[in-house]
Protein backbone atom coordinates (compact mmCIF):
# COMPACT_ATOMS: atom_id res chain seq x y z
CA UNK A 1 0.00 0.00 0.00
CA UNK A 2 0.93 3.40 -1.03
CA UNK A 3 2.56 5.14 2.00
CA UNK A 4 1.04 8.48 2.10
CA UNK A 5 2.57 12.15 3.65
CA UNK A 6 0.20 13.77 5.99
CA UNK A 7 1.34 17.73 6.48
CA UNK A 8 -0.53 18.77 9.70
CA UNK A 9 1.60 21.59 11.24
CA UNK A 10 -0.56 24.70 10.92
CA UNK A 11 3.06 26.47 9.26
CA UNK A 12 3.59 23.31 6.89
CA UNK A 13 0.32 23.31 5.70
CA UNK A 14 0.16 27.36 5.17
CA UNK A 15 3.24 26.39 3.10
CA UNK A 16 1.88 23.40 1.08
CA UNK A 17 -1.83 24.95 0.72
CA UNK A 18 -0.23 28.03 -0.73
CA UNK A 19 1.98 25.80 -3.31
CA UNK A 20 -1.38 24.26 -4.54
CA UNK A 21 -3.18 27.65 -4.94
CA UNK A 22 -5.29 27.61 -2.26
CA UNK A 23 -5.78 28.53 1.51
CA UNK A 24 -7.33 27.07 4.61
CA UNK A 25 -9.37 29.83 5.29
CA UNK A 26 -10.89 29.39 1.37
CA UNK A 27 -11.62 25.44 2.02
CA UNK A 28 -12.99 26.03 5.36
CA UNK A 29 -15.14 28.43 4.06
CA UNK A 30 -16.75 26.52 1.03
CA UNK A 31 -17.08 23.96 3.45
CA UNK A 32 -19.10 26.28 6.20
CA UNK A 33 -21.21 27.55 3.08
CA UNK A 34 -22.37 23.90 2.73
CA UNK A 35 -22.73 23.83 6.22
CA UNK A 36 -25.11 26.74 6.94
CA UNK A 37 -27.36 25.57 3.82
CA UNK A 38 -27.93 22.30 5.21
CA UNK A 39 -29.04 23.71 8.97
CA UNK A 40 -31.73 24.92 6.87
CA UNK A 41 -33.32 21.85 6.56
CA UNK A 42 -36.27 20.75 8.77
CA UNK A 43 -37.42 16.86 9.27
CA UNK A 44 -39.73 17.12 6.33
CA UNK A 45 -37.36 17.08 3.71
CA UNK A 46 -36.45 14.10 2.28
CA UNK A 47 -33.38 12.10 4.33
CA UNK A 48 -31.27 12.26 1.24
CA UNK A 49 -31.72 16.24 0.49
CA UNK A 50 -29.19 17.28 3.80
CA UNK A 51 -26.46 15.27 1.95
CA UNK A 52 -27.18 16.85 -1.58
CA UNK A 53 -27.77 19.92 -0.22
CA UNK A 54 -24.33 20.38 1.80
CA UNK A 55 -22.33 18.94 -1.43
CA UNK A 56 -24.03 21.41 -3.89
CA UNK A 57 -23.07 24.76 -1.62
CA UNK A 58 -19.88 23.48 -1.08
CA UNK A 59 -19.08 22.80 -4.63
CA UNK A 60 -20.48 26.29 -5.21
CA UNK A 61 -19.00 28.03 -2.52
CA UNK A 62 -15.28 26.44 -3.41
CA UNK A 63 -16.02 28.00 -6.57
CA UNK A 64 -16.43 31.09 -5.53
CA UNK A 65 -13.91 31.38 -3.47
CA UNK A 66 -10.88 30.33 -5.51
CA UNK A 67 -12.35 31.94 -8.84
CA UNK A 68 -9.97 34.94 -8.24
CA UNK A 69 -7.20 32.44 -7.70
CA UNK A 70 -8.02 31.06 -10.93
CA UNK A 71 -9.97 28.60 -10.72
CA UNK A 72 -12.86 27.52 -12.56
CA UNK A 73 -15.76 25.40 -12.55
CA UNK A 74 -15.50 22.00 -14.62
CA UNK A 75 -18.44 19.44 -15.50
CA UNK A 76 -17.31 15.93 -17.55
CA UNK A 77 -19.80 13.08 -17.46
CA UNK A 78 -21.59 13.88 -14.33
CA UNK A 79 -18.22 14.67 -12.13
CA UNK A 80 -17.81 17.83 -10.85
CA UNK A 81 -15.01 19.48 -10.07
CA UNK A 82 -12.96 23.18 -9.34
CA UNK A 83 -9.79 23.20 -11.90
CA UNK A 84 -6.20 25.19 -12.43
CA UNK A 85 -5.23 24.83 -15.62
CA UNK A 86 -2.12 26.65 -14.50
CA UNK A 87 -1.17 24.06 -11.89
CA UNK A 88 -3.06 20.80 -13.47
CA UNK A 89 -4.65 20.22 -10.20
CA UNK A 90 -8.22 19.53 -10.00
CA UNK A 91 -10.81 19.60 -7.00
CA UNK A 92 -13.71 17.65 -5.86
CA UNK A 93 -15.76 17.52 -2.98
CA UNK A 94 -17.12 14.42 -1.12
CA UNK A 95 -18.30 13.34 2.59
CA UNK A 96 -15.55 11.27 4.65
CA UNK A 97 -15.82 8.69 7.43
CA UNK A 98 -14.88 9.10 10.83
CA UNK A 99 -11.53 9.19 10.46
CA UNK A 100 -11.36 12.13 8.25
CA UNK A 101 -9.45 15.12 10.02
CA UNK A 102 -7.12 12.58 12.13
CA UNK A 103 -3.20 12.28 11.09
CA UNK A 104 -3.09 9.52 12.32
CA UNK A 105 -5.55 7.52 10.67
CA UNK A 106 -6.53 6.59 7.15
CA UNK A 107 -10.14 7.97 6.03
CA UNK A 108 -12.07 6.82 2.94
CA UNK A 109 -15.18 8.47 1.42
CA UNK A 110 -18.48 7.85 3.11
CA UNK A 111 -20.39 7.32 0.13
CA UNK A 112 -19.32 4.99 -2.64
CA UNK A 113 -17.78 6.47 -5.79
CA UNK A 114 -18.20 5.75 -9.71
CA UNK A 115 -16.34 5.44 -12.43
CA UNK A 116 -15.02 9.06 -12.99
CA UNK A 117 -13.42 9.26 -9.11
CA UNK A 118 -11.59 5.73 -10.38
CA UNK A 119 -10.33 7.50 -13.38
CA UNK A 120 -9.47 10.61 -11.54
CA UNK A 121 -7.61 8.39 -8.67
CA UNK A 122 -5.86 5.88 -11.76
CA UNK A 123 -4.65 9.50 -13.14
CA UNK A 124 -3.10 10.40 -10.39
CA UNK A 125 -1.29 7.26 -9.95
CA UNK A 126 -0.07 7.82 -13.64
CA UNK A 127 1.07 10.91 -13.39
CA UNK A 128 3.05 10.08 -10.09
CA UNK A 129 4.34 7.19 -11.69
CA UNK A 130 5.55 8.44 -15.03
CA UNK A 131 6.48 11.77 -14.49
CA UNK A 132 9.44 11.50 -16.34
CA UNK A 133 7.92 10.05 -18.80
CA UNK A 134 4.76 12.65 -19.65
CA UNK A 135 4.66 15.28 -23.04
CA UNK A 136 5.89 18.29 -22.38
CA UNK A 137 2.08 19.76 -23.54
CA UNK A 138 -0.97 17.49 -21.72
CA UNK A 139 -4.17 17.18 -23.20
CA UNK A 140 -6.32 20.01 -21.42
CA UNK A 141 -9.21 18.39 -19.27
CA UNK A 142 -10.28 16.76 -15.50
CA UNK A 143 -8.65 13.49 -16.35
CA UNK A 144 -5.18 15.20 -16.99
CA UNK A 145 -5.00 17.32 -13.84
CA UNK A 146 -3.71 15.94 -10.47
CA UNK A 147 -6.76 15.75 -8.33
CA UNK A 148 -7.24 16.12 -4.74
CA UNK A 149 -10.62 15.70 -3.06
CA UNK A 150 -12.12 18.57 -0.11
CA UNK A 151 -13.25 15.57 2.22
CA UNK A 152 -15.42 16.50 5.02
CA UNK A 153 -16.85 14.73 7.86
CA UNK A 154 -19.87 16.28 10.56
CA UNK A 155 -19.22 14.85 14.16
CA UNK A 156 -22.56 15.51 15.77
CA UNK A 157 -21.72 14.04 18.84
CA UNK A 158 -18.11 16.70 19.19
CA UNK A 159 -20.46 19.05 16.88
CA UNK A 160 -17.82 19.48 14.88
CA UNK A 161 -16.68 19.08 11.06
CA UNK A 162 -13.25 17.76 10.54
CA UNK A 163 -11.22 18.75 6.71
CA UNK A 164 -8.87 17.69 4.80
CA UNK A 165 -7.29 18.35 1.99
CA UNK A 166 -5.88 15.23 0.34
CA UNK A 167 -4.85 13.50 -3.40
CA UNK A 168 -6.24 10.37 -3.25
CA UNK A 169 -4.08 7.15 -4.25
CA UNK A 170 -6.10 4.36 -4.19
CA UNK A 171 -9.93 3.03 -4.41
CA UNK A 172 -11.12 -0.16 -4.11
CA UNK A 173 -13.89 -2.06 -6.00
CA UNK A 174 -16.57 -0.85 -3.67
CA UNK A 175 -15.62 2.91 -4.72
CA UNK A 176 -14.16 3.49 -1.48
CA UNK A 177 -10.35 5.05 -0.93
CA UNK A 178 -8.27 2.99 0.29
CA UNK A 179 -5.02 5.01 0.68
CA UNK A 180 -3.72 8.50 -0.53
CA UNK A 181 -0.63 9.92 -1.50
CA UNK A 182 -0.85 13.08 0.44
CA UNK A 183 -2.92 14.51 3.29
CA UNK A 184 -3.37 18.01 4.35
CA UNK A 185 -5.04 18.59 7.87
CA UNK A 186 -7.05 21.49 8.18
CA UNK A 187 -8.64 22.78 11.42
CA UNK A 188 -11.80 21.76 12.21
CA UNK A 189 -15.40 23.93 12.48
CA UNK A 190 -17.36 24.02 15.23
CA UNK A 191 -20.72 24.29 15.14
CA UNK A 192 -24.08 24.52 17.76
CA UNK A 193 -26.86 23.20 15.39
CA UNK A 194 -28.99 20.20 16.18
CA UNK A 195 -28.63 17.41 13.18
CA UNK A 196 -29.90 14.21 13.02
CA UNK A 197 -27.59 11.17 11.83
CA UNK A 198 -30.10 10.42 9.25
CA UNK A 199 -29.55 13.82 7.61
CA UNK A 200 -25.56 13.28 6.81
CA UNK A 201 -26.74 10.80 4.54
CA UNK A 202 -25.06 11.67 0.93
CA UNK A 203 -26.61 10.40 -1.66
CA UNK A 204 -24.47 7.51 -3.65
CA UNK A 205 -23.25 7.66 -7.27
CA UNK A 206 -23.14 11.90 -7.98
CA UNK A 207 -20.34 10.91 -10.49
CA UNK A 208 -21.61 7.79 -11.99
CA UNK A 209 -22.17 7.89 -15.76
CA UNK A 210 -25.79 6.75 -16.64
CA UNK A 211 -26.38 5.58 -19.84
CA UNK A 212 -30.03 6.11 -20.97
CA UNK A 213 -31.89 3.84 -24.35
CA UNK A 214 -34.75 4.11 -26.01
CA UNK A 215 -37.32 1.36 -24.66
CA UNK A 216 -38.48 -0.60 -27.50
CA UNK A 217 -42.02 -1.55 -27.78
Amino acid sequence: MHTHVVVSEPDEVVKRLEVLGVSEALLKEAINQGHLQRARLTPNHPRIFAGLEMWGWCVAGLRDQLRPLGWVAHVASNYESTVNDRLDLAIAVASGDEATGFSHLRPSNRSKKGRNTVDAVEANRQGDLFFELLPAEKLSGPSNHDTWILLHHTDVLKKEIRIEFSKPWDIGSDGKITSWAERIILSSISFDDDILLDDLIEPDGMDININITRKVS
